[in-house]
C-alpha cells in the first residue's frame, strides 16, 4: 500500500474535475464512496462484494472518476459486441498505455487498431497455427527430459511454465533466438516488465514512465533489454525476406528441430494492408511482438499452471484425461491433427479457464455518452466487465463452484467459445483474443504431453489449494508445487 498512499498525491487537474463532477441521475446504484482502495487491496472480494450487495450492474468512483462493473450476459455483451466502436481501451482507469506494449492490439483503437488487426489476421489462421504444433511437442517433450527427469520429483510447475512458454512464444514468434542474451536474462527482463507494467496498471494514481524513480529505472532497462532482442530480429527478419523477394521465393522456411515452418514473425512481414499496399512499419511490429511475447507468455503460462493444479485436485478426472490421451494418439506424441478427437482434455482445458480465468476482467472507457440497458453511461466512464463473477454465477451455472469438466461435452464444440453469452475467457467481439486458437491449442498438447509421461499429485506437505491473486492477470499467488511421477 505504500506505492497507493504515495500516488494519491499525484492529483491531475482532470482526476480533480471528475472527483467533484455529479453522476447522471440514471447512473447505476452503488456505493457512495470511492472504491479504489478496496479495489487495490483484494480486487476479487471488492467485486464480489459490489454485486452481491447491488446486483449484475454497479455503477461507483474509481480514483475519482466514474465506473461501472458489469456481469449479466446480456450487459457484457452489450458492451464488447454491440457498443464495441463506444467503449473502447484509451481512457480505461487501471489500464494505462505503457511503453511495454506501444500501441500493439492489445492497448490502441480505432483505426490504428483495425489496420493493425487485419494486418495480422492472416498469422493466426488454422491452418498456420497448426503448423506450430510440433514445435511446442517437441520443445515440451526436451523440457521435461532436461528439468522433469527424475522418477519421482516435486516441481513449482508455474515456475516451470513461465520458462517453457516463453520458449514456445520466441520460437514461434520468430525461430528460436540466437542473440546474445540468454533465455534466462530475456525472461528476467519479460518477469521485471510485467511486474512494472501491472504495478502500474493496479496503482490508484501512476508516476509517468519518464519520471526517474528506481521503479522506472528498472522498468526502461527491462524494456531496452527487450526492444534490443526485437529489433535485431526485426532487422533480420527483414533482410530474409527482401533476399528472398529478390530471388523470387513466395515463403521462407525456418528449420526447427522437428522440421519446416514458418514463424510469426515472417508472417507478420508479409501483411500488406488492401489500400496502401504496405506493411506494418518497425515500431508496430515490434508493439505487436512486444504483446505476443509478454501477454501470450504469461497468460499460458497461467493457464497451465492453473491446468495442472486441477489435475492434481481431481486424481479421477486426471485418469479419465490420461486415458482418452493414450487412446487418441496411440500412447504416441500428440499432433494437432489429434486436438479434435481430444474432446475432455479440451474440456478440462475450458472448465479451469471457467473458474480460473487468466483475463478475468475486462477493462473500457466510455468514447461518449451513451446507454447501457437502462442506465445513463457518461462520456469517460470506465467500465469493467467481470467476467471471473459471471463465469461463477448461480444463474447461469448449474453447481458453479463444482469443477465439472462433464458440462462442456455438452455444448457444441463450435459454439464453446464463440456463441456462449455467459463465458468469455478471451473476450468477445471485434476485439477477441487474436491468439486464442494457438493459446487453446498449447494447452490441449501441453498437457498431452505431459500426462503420457507423468502423473500428478498434491505433495504430501503443503496447501492443497492456491488462492489466486488478481492483478493484471488472475495468477497463482504463491508457488504450484506438484508431484510428479513418471508412468512405466
Amino acid at each position: 500500500m505504500k506505492c497507493v498512499s504515495q500516488q494519491l498525491m499525484i492529483l491531475t487537474a482532470g482526476g480533480v474535475a471528475d472527483m467533484v463532477r455529479p453522476l447522471p441521475r440514471s447512473f447505476p446504484p452503488g456505493p457512495t464512496h470511492d472504491i479504489a482502495l478496496e479495489m487495490a487491496r483484494d480486487p476479487l472480494l471488492c467485486f464480489q462484494s459490489l454485486k452481491n450487495s447491488y446486483g449484475s450492474t454497479v455503477g461507483f468512483k474509481l480514483a475519482t472518476r466514474p465506473a461501472v462493473l458489469v456481469t449479466s450476459p446480456k450487459l457484457v455483451k452489450e458492451v464488447l459486441v454491440g457498443q464495441s466502436k463506444t467503449f473502447v481501451k484509451a481512457g480505461t482507469a487501471f489500464f494505462p498505455g505503457s511503453s511495454l506494449t506501444g500501441n500493439g492490439l492489445l492497448v490502441s483503437d480505432g483505426q490504428v487498431w483495425l489496420r493493425q488487426r487485419r494486418l495480422a489476421n492472416p498469422a493466426f489462421r488454422k491452418s498456420v497455427v497448426d503448423c506450430y504444433a510440433q514445435v511446442m511437442v517437441d520443445l515440451t517433450s526436451k523440457f521435461l527430459e532436461r528439468t522433469w527427469h527424475h522418477r519421482r520429483c516435486t516441481r513449482d510447475v508455474y515456475a516451470d511454465f513461465n520458462r517453457l512458454t516463453l520458449e514456445i512464444v520466441a520460437t514461434t514468434l520468430f525461430g528460436g533466438y540466437k542473440g546474445s542474451h540468454t533465455f534466462d536474462e530475456i525472461g528476467q527482463a519479460i518477469t521485471t516488465a510485467f511486474k512494472m507494467f501491472e504495478k502500474r496498471g493496479t496503482s490508484i494514481f501512476s508516476v509517468p514512465e519518464w519520471f526517474p524513480t528506481p521503479d522506472n529505472l528498472e522498468y526502461k532497462s527491462a524494456i531496452k533489454k527487450l526492444d534490443n532482442v526485437v529489433y535485431a530480429v526485426i532487422k533480420e527478419r527483414r533482410a530474409l525476406l527482401l533476399a528472398q523477394e529478390s530471388e523470387g521465393l513466395e515463403r521462407s522456411s525456418m528449420e526447427s528441430g522437428s522440421g519446416l515452418f514458418q514463424d510469426l514473425l515472417m508472417h507478420l512481414l508479409q501483411g500488406k494492408d488492401d489500400d496502401s499496399c504496405l506493411g506494418m512499419s518497425d515500431v508496430l511490429l515490434r508493439d505487436e511482438l512486444m504483446t505476443l511475447l509478454v501477454a501470450g507468455q504469461e497468460t499460458s503460462a497461467i493457464l497451465l499452471a492453473w491446468c495442472m493444479h486441477m489435475l492434481a485436485l481431481h486424481p479421477h478426472l486426471q485418469e479419465k484425461v490420461y486415458m482418452e490421451v493414450k487412446d487418441v494418439t496411440g500412447n504416441k506424441e500428440p499432433s494437432h491433427a489429434d486436438i479434435r478427437q481430444l474432446r475432455l482434455t479440451e474440456a478440462f482445458v475450458l472448465e479451469t479457464m471457467r473458474l480460473m480465468p487468466p483475463a478475468y476482467i475486462v477493462g473500457r472507457c466510455a468514447d461518449h455518452s451513451t446507454t447501457l440497458g437502462r442506465w445513463e453511461i457518461p462520456k469517460g466512464t470506465t467500465v469493467l466487465v467481470g467476467i471471473y463473477l459471471l463465469h461463477r454465477d448461480p444463474l447461469y451455472w448449474s453447481e458453479p463452484l463444482r469443477f465439472d469438466p462433464s458440462r462442456w461435452l455438452k455444448v457444441e464444440r463450435a459454439s464453446r467459445l464463440t456463441e456462449m453469452d455467459t463465458y468469455w475467457p478471451f473476450g468477445g467481439g471485434p476485439r477477441t483474443c487474436i491468439g486464442m486458437g494457438f493459446a487453446m491449442m498449447e494447452a490441449c498438447l501441453l498437457l498431452s504431453t505431459i500426462l503420457l509421461r507423468y502423473k500428478v499429485s498434491l505433495p504430501q506437505h503443503g496447501s492443497s489449494r492456491i488462492k489466486p491473486k488478481a492483478r493484471i492477470t488472475l495468477r497463482p499467488e504463491d508457488k504450484v508445487e506438484l508431484e510428479l511421477m513418471m508412468r512405466l
